[in-house]
């Protein structure tokens, strides 16, 4: 990994700095709800559940194969903890980097949104090397997985996964929790927090998911001002229920796992279905019923 060393120069350094930050959570956060607010519901009713399950999958892998990182010598990422980094494999910026920006290339009929989407996608996966926090194996590792799994999801929305179509929106919300029960026995190390959180993140996601087809049936086809409008006010107030959760419910829990698990539960609940109840009322979205 010393050669990155030579390839550094001053105007790339701080171009790479910032695009791996697209990468990180702080961003993701935010960015994932608001493509389910704002783009086309028919495609993207799945892209955060599969983006939170990949993320999981990654952390997994991560604990599992306990690959360490290059020299922290080597490391100028300015977002990344230099005393408690995770493990280096698979690298879950080149994964998800490959998961959602090629979702995004491949559902955009726009040239330009294309052109960038792919751009993301290589520069992400690549600063990672650059900046010195992964190896190529972890990236390419990522970007393997990435792909198995754009792959699976496209085989999903084009319904070409037989048992799959059979699933009921019921069964899926069991599915997920056995899943999460099964990998919280077979977690590799005892650092499982990313699982039960992300894990309740998808959860709540499903039950909000599964409370709209029941009674609602929300659609956001609607003009683009005021979808963008709608996707801006939702992502205010999960920014503003996230603060609240921090600043109330966490502190009457007394237990850790349920600071973890409750929060992202009710995050997940916002996403698919309180925001939409609060734009409804805002006449920024429609309902069939």
């Amino acid at each position: 990994m010393d050669w990155v060393l030579a390839i550094r120069t001053p105007l790339l350094t701080p171009f790479f700095q910032n695009v791996t930050w697209l990468g990180y959570g702080d961003f993701l956060f935010l960015f994932i709800p608001f493509c389910y607010w704002f783009c086309e519901r028919e495609y993207y009713n799945v892209f955060p559940q599969f983006v939170f399950i990949s993320a999981v999958i990654n952390s997994f892998s991560k604990s599992l194969f306990q690959d360490p990182r290059p020299d922290n010598y080597l490391n100028i990422d300015p977002w990344l903890d230099t005393l408690d980094p995770s493990f280096g494999f698979p690298s879950g910026h080149a994964q998800l980097a490959v998961i959602i920006w090629g979702f995004i290339f491949l559902r955009s009929n726009n040239f330009y949104i294309k052109i960038i989407s792919l751009f993301l996608l290589l520069t992400i996966s690549f600063s990672r090397i650059y900046l010195g926090v992964h190896d190529i194996s972890d990236v390419i590792g990522g970007m393997i997985i990435g792909i198995l799994s754009l792959i699976f999801l496209e085989l999903i929305l084009r319904k070409k996964i037989a048992f799959l179509n059979r699933v009921n929106i019921e069964n899926i919300g069991i599915i997920y929790l056995f899943s999460f029960l099964i990998l919280l026995f077979f977690w590799p190390n005892e650092n499982n927090g990313v699982l039960i959180g992300l894990g309740s993140l998808i959860i709540g996601f499903w039950l909000g998911k599964l409370i709209d087809q029941k009674y609602f049936k929300f659609d956001n086809s609607i003009n683009l001002l005021p979808r963008i409008v709608s996707a801006i006010i939702a992502l205010i107030g999960f920014i503003a229920l996230n603060n609240l959760i921090d600043k109330f419910i966490i502190q009457i829990l007394n237990n850790h796992y349920l600071e973890i698990a409750v929060p992202s539960l009710i995050l997940g609940l916002y996403i698919s279905l309180i925001s939409l109840i609060i734009l409804k009322y805002m006449k920024l979205q429609r309902s069939e019923n």
